[in-house]
């Protein structure tokens, strides 16, 4: 095989995207944001030798921080170019949490990079939460449970979530918009997962999931005085396989929420369901390795807004069958209610320096 065939072939079946700077006549200008958010939690459990309460601190201090950077430009055939990369606010393994490049036009708006998929980005959840507490996995969980009663979550998650990938969003066309999402490998996610530069394709690790695929539709609509948000779609993995032993099952998750505002009241319903879904409580020092179990969670909100205020009560309860017997759980189930009161503060400040816009 020759040389020059070899590179013929290689430019056949190779694709790229480049963006000349002469087509950007302004640039693009580099935005900072971000978010802090603290709690402060006690959680009052049984303690004995078994308990979940058992060798766990009564309360602490919690805290979840984002900085994130992002810019965009309009180039002259009328797309928009941007990026964005979002910084833990705190050490973390995983230092660097999304990083993705867009463009978005009459044709909608399509993401490479790392990101969730479109079942986790779309997916509607009830009102009556806030960034800190929620029935439906928040930052801060003020219980010692198991697991935090997720209702927005894709098949990518299994592997830490944020896989590289392609995330599509439709125009909005009489209400309704399309999300769609492709994850050649679900646990590649950095450049060390071998999706940087390299040579050839990642290995396929084992018990990692790939070509996944995640679609999600939406609704909106804005009545005289009242307005509703529907949405439902679903998470599938495309192939896995495990080493020694039979292959597991591969995960599909479905979600479904609805949402509805009357005035400065909001009501909403979510449901989601997971099949074959991975209990990785094996993984952490506890008797099994990682098994499948069926679970739901259902639930409902609701929030009245008054001035700065948004009052709100969330419900929420999972069913989960595990037939494992050698797992650390096998059927259980866990409910939450929750009250929230939440006041708006809202700064007017914005500097620019050094060709770097800030706003706070």
């Amino acid at each position: 095989m020759s040389k020059s065939w070899l590179m013929a072939t290689t430019a056949i079946v190779t694709a790229g995207l480049a963006v000349d700077p002469a087509s950007a006549a302004d640039g693009i200008k580099l935005g900072i944001g971000g978010f802090f958010s603290a709690a402060y939690m006690a959680v009052i459990d049984d303690d004995e030798e078994g308990e979940l309460g058992n060798e766990r601190n009564t309360d602490g201090f919690f805290q979840s921080a984002e900085i994130f950077f992002e810019g965009s430009t309009r180039l002259d055939n009328g797309v928009t170019v941007g990026a964005r990369v979002e910084l833990e606010g705190e050490t973390d393994e995983d230092q660097i949490d999304e990083a993705w490049v867009f463009f978005s036009g009459k044709f909608g708006e399509a993401r490479i990079g790392s990101i969730d998929d479109a079942l986790a980005y779309s997916c509607i959840l009830p009102p009556g939460s806030t960034g800190n507490f929620s029935a439906f996995s928040p930052d801060q969980w003020a219980a010692n449970t198991l697991i935090s009663n997720p209702a927005c979550v894709g098949v990518d998650e299994s592997n830490g979530g944020d896989a590289q990938k392609l995330l599509y969003f439709s125009p909005v066309f009489a209400g309704f918009q399309l999300a769609l999402s492709y994850t050649p490998n679900g646990g590649d996610q950095t450049h060390v997962d071998g999706v940087g530069p390299h040579v050839g394709m990642p290995f396929n690790s084992d018990d990692e999931s790939r070509h996944n695929f995640s679609t999600y539709l939406t609704y909106t609509y804005q009545g005289e005085g009242w307005g509703l948000t529907w949405g439902g779609g679903g998470s599938w993995e495309g192939h896995v396989e495990r080493s020694p032993g039979p292959n597991r099952d591969k995960q599909d998750f479905y979600q479904t929420g609805l949402s509805l505002t009357f005035g400065n009241f909001a009501v909403g319903r979510v449901f989601e369901y997971y099949n074959d879904a991975l209990d990785r409580s094996g993984e952490e020092g506890h008797v099994g390795d990682a098994v499948a179990l069926d679970a739901w969670v259902a639930g409902a909100g609701i929030a009245h807004t008054m001035d700065a205020w948004v009052f709100g009560a969330q419900y929420s309860d999972l069913d989960a069958d595990n037939d494992d017997d050698a797992a650390l759980v096998t059927d259980f189930t866990q409910d939450r209610a929750m009250l929230t009161a939440t006041y708006a503060l809202v700064s007017l400040v914005s500097k620019e320096f050094s060709g770097l816009t800030w706003h706070g």
